[in-house]
């Protein structure tokens, strides 16, 4: 969380550095940035390297477990960060996602029925030696494709572990998700961490213009952080956005579309003045008139940063009512309370909740109704907690914001009035009456060593909360991921960064989140599986 003049990036999102298994030891850490700095580079473990192929190979199947059903039935190794998208032209067709860290690639998982039954393998394989994730997929009505999206990277282990070219990627699939297509290139990565030069893409989101009235129909757009370095040493991570116009199979030049604005973007570590450079978590929206809306994080406003602190994050907003082709300059919408004196950090340097080493993050999502255009932003800070402190605790809260088409930003409302920490949240609209639903991992009053994810639906300020896991999750007693550090010893230090819910055209909510519940006796800690509920 702090933000350091830092030799690269390669501990990136997940800590190349940690072996996943118990025992494993551990290379030095790169220094950390801001919350929002850091690529998704994946740690080392058994069977990460395993290459599939050609270009997907389907593993295995699934089968309805009732209330909650773990989709994993693979290998025993992680799974995490998972996304779930519900086909617009058949709410009983869905495919999830994620990072799958027992082969190379990102795990999909594919049902027809609903959740009755799935279909799992692997997917997003570009070509031998290149690792796959953040995976996110998107449904394209109008052309009849479902288009995963995804990092595509190399790790030089005898290298002292630097990750390279890191491009960006995607799959295409033509039967609803059960078959997918050799990967295409979106954005070519070049160099390795240490390099002269690198650019090196990460957290990638995408979207498609589903809507038959809107004059770019079949529109998919792919936003990301481009991170830029030389020789290890950090310049900028602005946002950049390519569309397609064919489901996926060719897409326009990349562009920068994170903007300037010298009064919001104050501090540079590279660019010109004023250039919003400095970015992370863009995800795009689009409102039924076919507007574009890209949410991202930005720690470049000084004026957000309090005494003896740095690198707070805002969001900001940029939108497009030409098809991509033009975009607004940034705009503000909410300071958050994230910055290196806000959380306390893990055995990684990265920021962490009170009496975990789980790597948190403040973002969330936007999105778009579908009914009426209004936008909802979701986000997670410590503003409740201890924070402006060399010792800070946590009582971190989601908080929801929301923006008329034609009105002002609202002020952010709590989510959840409970005590204890919520993370990770991700809205999204019922299309069939214009309700939200939020998402997120609740630790409960306590802040004690389990958490739960729940649900909050209906409008701000007037959510209905629902625990849709049926068995808590344990990140304190983790086979996976282990800090090894005094009185966290099994503490697992990744569960992802993000989780996921969908509304289909049926009103359904389908929810996705990485669940530890399960103890195995023979490594005599808790697994990290991807598990599913419907409500």
């Amino acid at each position: 969380m702090r933000k350091l003049r830092f030799t690269l990036l390669l501990a990136a999102a997940l800590t190349l550095a940690v072996t996943l298994v118990s025992g494993g030891g551990a290379r030095p850490n790169l220094p950390e940035g801001g919350m929002a700095k850091k690529r998704s580079a994946t740690p080392d473990v058994a069977g990460f390297d395993k290459q599939h192929g050609p270009h997907f190979d389907f593993e295995c199947t699934t089968t309805s477990q009732g209330a909650n059903t773990r989709l994993d039935c693979d290998d025993p190794f992680p799974n995490n960060e998972p996304d779930i998208e519900v086909n617009p032209a058949d709410p009983l067709n869905m495919i999830a996602s994620s990072n799958d860290y027992g082969s190379c690639c990102d795990q999909y998982y594919t049902t027809l029925n609903g959740g009755v039954t799935w279909s799992t393998g692997n997917m997003s394989i570009e070509k031998p030696l290149k690792i796959g994730s953040d995976p996110v997929t998107v449904f394209d009505v109008k052309h009849g494709t479902a288009i995963h999206s995804s990092l595509s990277y190399q790790v030089q282990h005898a290298a002292g572990s630097q990750t390279c070219d890191g491009d960006l990627v995607v799959s295409i699939s033509k039967d609803d998700g059960l078959s997918w297509l050799k990967p295409v290139v979106v954005d070519d990565g070049i160099g390795c961490d240490f390099s002269k030069s690198q650019l090196f893409n990460d957290k990638e989101w995408i979207v498609t213009d589903n809507y038959p009235s809107s004059p770019h129909y079949g529109r998919t757009y792919l936003t990301w952080s481009k991170f830029e370095s030389a020789r290890g040493e950090y310049i900028s991570s602005a946002i950049w956005e390519a569309h397609s116009d064919d489901g996926g199979f060719t897409w326009t030049k990349p562009q920068e579309i994170s903007g300037s604005n010298g009064a919001l973007c104050t501090f540079q570590w590279g660019g010109p003045a004023g250039e919003c450079d400095q970015n992370q978590f863009s995800v795009p929206t689009i409102g039924p008139d076919g507007t574009v809306y890209v949410a991202f994080e930005n720690e470049q406003n000084q004026a957000l940063w309090e005494t003896d602190e740095q690198f707070e994050n805002q969001y900001l907003l940029v939108s497009s009512t030409t098809g991509g082709r033009m975009w607004s300059s940034p705009t503000f919408v909410v300071g958050l309370e994230d910055g290196n004196r806000d959380y306390p950090t893990n055995v990684n340097g990265r920021q962490t909740l009170t009496g975990y080493q789980v790597r948190v993050n403040s973002a969330g999502n936007i999105v778009a109704s579908p009914t009426d255009g209004t936008l909802y932003l979701v986000f997670a800070d410590n503003r409740a907690g201890v924070h402006d402190s060399a010792t800070p605790v946590t009582n971190t809260n989601v908080f929801v914001m929301s923006k008329p088409v034609a009105g002002a930003w609202s002020a952010p409302v709590l989510v959840d009035s409970g005590a204890g920490d919520q993370w990770f949240p991700w809205v999204e609209v019922d299309p069939t009456n214009g309700s939200i639903g939020i998402l997120y991992h609740d630790r409960g009053s306590s802040n004690g060593p389990l958490y739960s994810t729940a649900l909050a639906e209906g409008s701000p300020g007037l959510l209905t909360k629902t625990t849709v896991s049926t068995a808590p999750s344990n990140p304190t007693d983790s086979i996976y991921f282990r800090a090894q550090v005094a009185g966290c010893m099994d503490c697992a230090t990744f569960h992802g960064d993000y989780i996921n819910v969908s509304y289909g055209s049926d009103g359904v909510a389908n929810a996705t989140w990485t669940d530890m519940r399960e103890f195995r006796p023979a490594e005599n800690g808790f697994a990290q599986y991807i598990y599913f509920a419907r409500k």
